[in-house]
């Protein structure tokens, strides 16, 4: 096997999910997310190992000097009934209960900036930050993977908070109206405020290297501090090919961290 769909909370959980499923490391896969889930309904996330392509199905041949014959004195023989495909079965309170199937992966259309999803997130952005104060300015962007919503201005400082936490909760609020008015668009609502986003992950980068290097040096674990599943993916992906190291998710969310451990992968 590899491939599998796992259903988490987190993106992070779904990740040490699948990895643990086939059996690999979690620098071995790729992921897709498939649904983003919601307050009331894990995400789905698609893991591939890396690499992998699905083996070709060869036909089988059976030469035509080999075709049966029937026999006249046998007995006619009833019809085979159609094999039916293996059903995995969990045991529920004394009663089997059929594995649902793995959803199919939502395509990604040519973006239509007049999308009622959109639009109407647009809307209820900038009404929102009208409300925030003065002099601030609301436009989008848009790539195969998201809708950002991008915000500026002045003392926009207040509203991205310690680490990001305050702007991480009003994009829960601005991306659930996106995700309840729906349209035919996979992609994520994300907002992102005086290009916070780029700069955490570029700071988060260089702070992971630092600590790697220190628990390299010394032998020693290092612990970051609590942070969300999406900033704890970037931390995985650019320790991913450091030797020496391992990093690993402890902790129950909302205070779920990161630990940079000395070990071969």
């Amino acid at each position: 096997m590899n491939k599998t769909v796992v259903s988490a909370k987190t993106l992070d959980e779904a990740i040490t999910k699948g990895c643990a499923e086939l059996g690999v490391d979690m620098t071995e896969v790729d992921f897709n997310i498939l649904d983003e889930g919601g307050m009331f309904k894990k995400m789905q996330v698609e893991i591939t190992v890396k690499g992998s392509e699905p083996a070709p199905v060869k036909p089988a041949i059976v030469p035509a000097d080999q075709s049966p014959v029937a026999d006249a004195d046998a007995q006619p023989t009833k019809p085979t009934q159609t094999a039916q495909p293996d059903v995995e079965e969990f045991e529920i309170v004394g009663q089997a209960k059929p594995a649902k199937a793995a959803r199919e992966p939502r395509p990604v259309t040519e973006f239509d900036p007049n999308c009622p999803k959109f639009a109407k997130t647009l809307a209820f952005a900038q009404e929102f930050f009208r409300l925030m104060g003065d002099n601030l300015t609301v436009t989008t962007a848009h790539d195969d993977q998201e809708f950002t919503i991008l915000v500026d201005g002045e003392d926009v400082s207040r509203l991205i908070g310690k680490n990001g936490k305050t702007m991480a909760a009003i994009n829960t609020i601005v991306a659930a109206i996106g995700v309840n008015t729906h349209c035919g668009e996979p992609r994520r609502v994300v907002v992102d405020i005086a290009h916070y986003r780029e700069k955490r992950r570029e700071s988060l980068i260089a702070l992971a290297k630092r600590k790697a290097e220190y628990v390299k040096t010394s032998g020693k674990s290092v612990k970051l501090e609590p942070m969300p599943a999406r900033e704890r993916v970037i931390v995985h992906l650019a320790l991913q090919d450091v030797e020496g190291i391992i990093t690993q998710s402890e902790g129950v969310e909302p205070q779920r961290f990161l630990v940079i451990k000395p070990g071969a992968r």
